[in-house]
């Protein structure tokens, strides 16, 4: 049996210890980070949407809008969603969970964001970067997506048979700590469950991201061993 990586993280939800921990965190030149969502519509509020679905003299615009209210998930359009908590980490085993109950707390991560220098490790970093943007209309000037790498460089070159999900390529390390859908809601955004696989899949980015770098490390030498051994460094024939 593996021997699982074991995550230890720091969480809070006040802007002021979010301060500190961002002082932290710009120790360190690489860092992870991963976003969680949910739904930003309250069970009242679907169930007035379902009303006003139900009434025959509602306008068509409306119905249309609140049907995509309705179908919406926490993987959608940010309109439609919430940033619940925002994990970065700094080694495969040590991660910051900012629970973002508060518009200050979520300004002060994304601008720091968007403003440091760190290279900066995504996983399906479309997903992230949409909400970043939309609420900044900024990104960070130096990252990686190790979904994109993982890909293009150790994956298999059929799509079919390619593995791309974090928790595919990162099992190995972390176990299985994926989490029920239903737990991405905001009356469970201070569960610990909930905080932990914040900061695992932030420090399981970064473990995948160093893990690439090895891999590509390991195939470059194969390479520059099977070069040398077919170019001989001898000095040419005279007649050539």
């Amino acid at each position: 049996m593996f021997n699982t990586i074991k995550v230890t993280y720091k969480s809070t939800n006040r802007p002021y210890q979010a301060l500190n921990l961002l002082r932290e965190i710009s120790k360190y030149p690489v860092i992870a980070w991963d976003l969680e969502t949910a739904i930003k519509y309250t069970e009242e509020d679907l169930a007035g949407f379902k009303d006003i679905l139900a009434n025959p003299d509602t306008a068509k615009a409306v119905a249309i809008d609140v049907q995509g209210k309705l179908k919406a998930t926490a993987l959608d359009h940010p309109h439609h969603v919430r940033v619940t908590h925002i994990s970065i980490a700094v080694s495969e085993s040590e991660g910051y969970v900012f629970i973002v109950d508060n518009q200050r707390i979520q300004d002060l991560v994304f601008n720091y964001l968007i403003n440091s220098s760190q290279l900066q490790i995504l996983h399906n970093a479309a997903f992230d970067f949409k909400h970043l943007y939309y609420h900044t209309g900024k990104l960070p000037a130096n990252f990686e997506c190790t979904q994109m790498l993982s890909k293009t460089l150790i994956n298999h070159c059929d799509i079919l048979q390619a593995r791309t999900g974090l928790k595919q390529l990162a099992g190995t390390w972390y176990g299985d700590w994926g989490i029920s859908a239903d737990n991405f809601t905001v009356s469970q955004m201070y569960e610990p469950h909930v905080l932990l696989y914040a900061a695992i899949d932030s420090c399981a980015t970064l473990k995948l991201y160093h893990h690439i770098n090895e891999r590509c490390d390991e195939i470059d030498e194969v390479i520059k061993e099977e070069f040398d051994a077919t170019h001989s460094t001898d000095p040419p024939p005279d007649w050539m």
